[in-house]
């Protein structure tokens, strides 16, 4: 015998979080102030993008990742984890986590490519 699941709350109430969640990261990336924005070496692939302004342990101070591939770099922002922005250098991955900021340009879903 095999139980389907009927009870579709679970998936439903998952999905509400996943918003609230997406809703603040937004948010936070546009009280941030582009000239804060650091990248930290995590390990010699992976680099955190964090709000320099932000108070040590605030969720909101992390901003996002960036991985190096065979090709470039990846970047991820919390704000949108199933998005990448591939970049060439490290430079251009943090120029474009200072273009997310401030209000200038919030994540814009239909232009990223999603790997």
């Amino acid at each position: 015998m095999r139980l389907q699941r009927t009870d579709h709350a679970p998936a439903a109430a998952e999905r509400t979080w996943e918003q609230v969640v997406h809703t603040d990261r937004i948010r936070a990336l546009s009280s941030t102030d582009p000239a804060d924005v650091r990248v930290q070496p995590v390990d010699s692939t992976c680099w955190r993008v964090v709000d320099a302004a932000a108070a040590w342990g605030d969720p909101e101070m992390l901003i996002g990742f960036v991985e190096r591939t065979a090709d470039g770099f990846d970047c991820t922002l919390m704000a949108a984890l199933h998005e990448r922005e591939h970049t060439s250098s490290l430079q251009a991955a943090h120029e474009y986590f200072e273009h997310q900021c401030g209000g200038r340009h919030l994540v814009d879903h239909g232009s990223r490519s999603q790997r």
